[in-house]
């Protein structure tokens, strides 16, 4: 959940005592564009690779440079929501971490990120996952979570889509168990649209086939 929590174990921080060709050697070997750029504890900034790329001679070291670094980072006390948010806005493959004393405690990766997501949302546990679309105003979590329970599941996880050009969203619901035709059924009686289903065990191409069983059922 904290930032903190999901420090980096590469080293991938350079100084101004570096050279270019240093600073771009280190961005090679870790597949990364940019590097944080720390003097002992202090981070001065973020130095991209086409900054370094537009030096002529790469043995100048660094802080004999006039750079313009943008000064992002987030703090290690932070949700890693946040650190989500500011790699995909700046569009960076790491972003840095500091403590409450502003000091540089390392970087935080995409692929952390990845790894720290799969697991806040339980996404390597076995479940079902059920797509349901519905309007906004219609989005009452708790109805749906107690006619899930009804059927003796649980809910690992959810999260929420706009559909883009409409007042529709997508609710993405991971449940507990992959048996799920009594939720879908229960689902369908109280009038939700489930758009998809994953991991029941099913064809992905049969919910409709399902829905009309059910009617066929209810109208016995």
């Amino acid at each position: 959940m904290y930032i903190g929590e999901h420090l980096s174990t590469l080293y991938t921080e350079i100084t101004p005592n570096d050279s270019v060709a240093h600073a771009l050697e280190l961005l090679n070997d870790l597949h990364v564009h940019q590097l944080p750029l720390i003097l002992n504890q202090e981070y001065l900034g973020i130095l991209s690779e086409e900054e370094l790329l537009n030096i002529d001679q790469d043995s100048l070291l660094l802080k004999d440079i006039q750079f313009n670094l943008p000064f992002i980072y987030v703090y290690d006390f932070q949700h890693i929501y946040d650190a989500i948010q500011l790699i995909s806005i700046n569009q960076l493959d790491l972003l840095p971490i500091l403590n409450k004393q502003n000091q540089y405690l390392g970087v935080v990766t995409q692929q952390d990120l990845l790894y720290a997501i799969n697991k806040m949302i339980s996404n390597q546990e076995i479940g079902a996952i059920i797509v349901l679309e519905m309007e906004e105003r219609d989005h009452s979590l708790t109805h749906i979570a107690n006619i899930i329970e009804s059927e003796n599941a649980k809910i690992w996880s959810t999260g929420v889509k706009q559909v883009e050009d409409s007042d529709k969203i997508e609710l993405t619901i991971k449940l507990n168990k992959t048996n799920i035709s009594s939720v879908l059924a229960s689902l369908w009686r109280h009038d939700y649209v489930v758009k998809a289903t994953f991991n029941d065990g099913s064809d992905q191409n049969d919910i409709q086939d399902r829905y009309n069983l059910l009617m066929n059922y209810l109208n016995l």
